[in-house]
């Protein structure tokens, strides 16, 4: 066998494995994996409101609510927003924002509950509220698998009528996504 084919006979066995080698830097995996997906966790927020709309001629007007929802958290925060009314004249509110981190823990990493109160319930006029989870204040961390409950009292504080309230007492539970990180193929 001349040099020269056994040269050519050579480079037809490299090239193969050096396009191999330039596919897995490119592409971050294997011929025999798939890629990896972003970890991902369910945050379930199970939330009631116990709402009083107090009146000083008649009964007044109890309102028990619920949310429920089930969302998928990445790393990148997600917001929540959720409303209920009583009466006709009061809106509670309760937003806040999730993030998943690198233990596939969950932050809430802050919210608002506001208390509107007005003439409707589609009222701008916010009588009170509070906000929780932001920067100097206590953070909810949600481990895999486990649950946190929190509570907020708001009322009608800014017209002096605290006798108009609400008790939000929201539940977050963490549930892994299960999904398969690396398949191997045949």
């Amino acid at each position: 066998m001349s040099r020269s084919s056994h040269r050519r006979g050579r480079a037809r066995a490299v090239i193969p494995a050096v396009l191999a080698m330039a596919a897995t830097t490119v592409l971050g995996t294997t011929a025999h994996s798939a890629p990896q997906k972003a970890p991902s966790a369910t945050l379930v927020s199970d939330i009631t409101y116990q709402i009083l709309d107090h009146e000083d001629f008649g009964p007044n007007e109890s309102c028990p609510r619920t949310d429920y929802s089930r969302e998928t958290v990445r790393s990148l925060p997600r917001d929540f927003f959720f409303s209920r009314t009583c009466g006709g004249e009061i809106r509670v509110e309760i937003d806040y924002r999730a993030s998943l981190n690198s233990d596939r823990s969950i932050t809430i990493i802050g919210g608002h509950v506001k208390f509107f109160e007005g003439s409707s319930v589609f009222t701008n006029d916010q009588d009170g509220g509070l906000d929780f989870g932001f920067t100097g204040e206590p953070q909810t961390i949600i481990p895999m698998g486990q649950a946190q409950t929190r509570s907020f009292y708001v009322e009608n504080d800014a017209e002096g009528e605290p006798d108009d309230h609400a008790t939000v007492t929201v539940t977050w539970t963490n549930i892994r996504n299960y999904q398969l990180s690396r398949v191997r193929l045949p």
